[in-house]
């Protein structure tokens, strides 16, 4: 009940508190920012949210059905992460998300050239629900439908850290997994935005602070070479 009341109350102050509007394709990245302690309203103007997906343990989903909408609250320390928006015109919006110590903002995400309301495209989210594929592919333990194969590959990344590659898969997409371990005497922050190079389409970091000797796990999606 207290979280239903929540939710009633924090539409009813829309009017009251800005939104961030994102407008743009599917294929781009939309960035906005998350409130770390309050759930954030995010909708699609002119069509309804079927689904939002993205790393687990980054975030909580509460969807609202009959409006259509979703309420996201992050479960993560990480400073920024990708999450995933799929609508009922087969789109998905990928959005990065940097978590704010302020109030929650609600996200309104707007077709650019004609794709918000009344027009309904094909599925042109194709590269989107691939990477969750390969995201996927990545992080299972057993085979899979995708080309994989694992790999003990000492990456240079900073002095501090330890970058190991230990898995890849090759597809539409090239995903890859690393070990990434703390080999300094201090807390290390990662922040995935770092991780970000030409034709990379997403990345996610399983823990974002690190005591020293401690390891994580780093999945960097990318388009291929051409």
């Amino acid at each position: 009940m207290t979280r239903i009341l929540s939710a009633i109350l924090l539409l009813a102050s829309l009017d009251a508190v800005a939104a961030q509007v994102l407008q743009g394709r599917p294929d781009d990245t939309l960035a906005a920012g998350l409130s770390r302690s309050e759930p954030t309203l995010i909708r699609i103007e002119g069509h309804r949210i079927r689904r939002v997906f993205g790393a687990e343990g980054d975030f909580d989903v509460k969807a609202d059905k009959d409006a259509g909408t979703a309420f996201v609250k992050p479960t993560t320390d990480k400073p920024a992460f990708s999450a995933y928006v799929a609508d009922d015109a087969g789109r998905t919006w990928k959005l990065l998300l940097s978590l704010t110590d302020g109030p929650a903002d609600s996200i309104v995400i707007k077709g650019r050239g004609g794709e918000s309301a009344g027009k309904r495209p094909g599925k042109d989210s194709t590269r989107n629900l691939e990477i969750k594929r390969v995201v996927l592919a990545l992080d299972a333990d057993g085979e899979t439908d995708m080309e994989s194969r694992t790999a003990n590959e000492l990456v240079p990344l900073w002095k501090e850290a330890l970058f190991v590659l230990v898995k890849i898969v090759q597809g539409p997409l090239r995903g890859e997994k690393y070990q990434l371990s703390n080999a300094s005497d201090k807390p290390m922050v990662i922040d995935e935005r770092e991780l970000y190079r030409r034709g990379v389409v997403a990345v996610s970091v399983e823990k974002s602070e690190l005591k020293p000797a401690e390891t994580t796990a780093v999945y960097v999606i990318s388009e291929p070479a051409e």
